[in-house]
């Protein structure tokens, strides 16, 4: 595992940093592809009871995709293939046998949005900042983002989120149900998460597993019908030129 993934594994919970602070955490693919390794790797430990995902330092949990790097997507085949290969990433998260935690140290946009949002619990600290910005560069999700948002607070609060592209602070992504825990500090988010860890230290491996299988079926059901509704929708919204404009004039910022 390289320096921009780390990963911590200790008394059945490993805990996985991605480490881009420079560059906001983003989703880059050789991130996604890191990811998607760990948890490939993990997945079938019979010791294994959690999973925790943050971002290093205390600005960023995920601040998106790295645009930089997606630039030169523009086909339509290249554009599916990327959706296609975070959505598998997310995949590993939501069905992944045993819990997965995100811990929210900082701003959640875009693409960081989808990640936690494809996570089981979302505790964050109360200076973070949660954001579908998507529709403020012309886009939809990509990689299951709607269809979490969806299945966690009903379709008419996701569709307003969605269209406006708000940016919410931490206790109004907890009002919204987005976010299910708010910590004060960030010593106090660690506290926490202390807490959580040692919880399911304590617990059945059993129960644990069993109660995610029921949980991962249901996930399953709504994604499966869904999914390709929505790869639609980001093909076309990412391949418009409203979106290229939108990234051009952030890039020039």
């Amino acid at each position: 595992m390289t320096d921009i993934l780390k990963q911590d594994l200790q008394d059945s919970v490993l805990e996985l940093t991605i480490n881009r602070e420079d560059a906001g955490n983003a989703l880059s693919n050789e991130v996604i592809g890191l990811l998607n390794d760990s948890l490939m790797q993990h997945k079938d430990r019979s010791d294994l009871k959690c999973v925790l995902i943050r971002g290093s330092g205390e600005k960023f949990f995920v601040a998106g995709g790295d645009l930089k790097e997606l630039t030169s997507v523009r086909k339509d085949k290249e554009t599916e293939a990327m959706a296609l290969n975070g959505r598998a990433m997310l995949d590993q998260i939501r069905y992944f046998p045993v819990p997965v935690i995100a811990n929210i140290n900082g701003y959640a946009l875009g693409g960081g949005a989808e990640l936690a949002m494809a996570c089981d619990y979302r505790i964050a600290c109360e200076s973070s900042k949660f954001g579908f910005i998507h529709s403020t560069l012309g886009i939809t999700t990509a990689w299951g983002g709607i269809i979490d948002l969806i299945e966690t607070i009903g379709s008419s609060k996701a569709l307003s989120i969605l269209i406006e592209g708000k940016i919410f602070k931490a206790k109004d992504a907890q009002k919204a149900g987005i976010i299910n825990e708010v910590e004060k500090t960030h010593e106090a988010l660690g506290s926490r998460i202390n807490e959580i860890k040692k919880m399911y230290q304590s617990r059945s491996i059993q129960v644990i597993r069993g109660v995610k299988a029921v949980n991962i079926k249901q996930k399953q059901m709504i994604h499966e019908q869904l999914k390709e509704a929505e790869l639609d929708s980001f093909k076309k919204t990412w391949m418009s030129d409203e979106h290229w404009k939108k990234v051009e004039a952030l890039l020039s910022k």
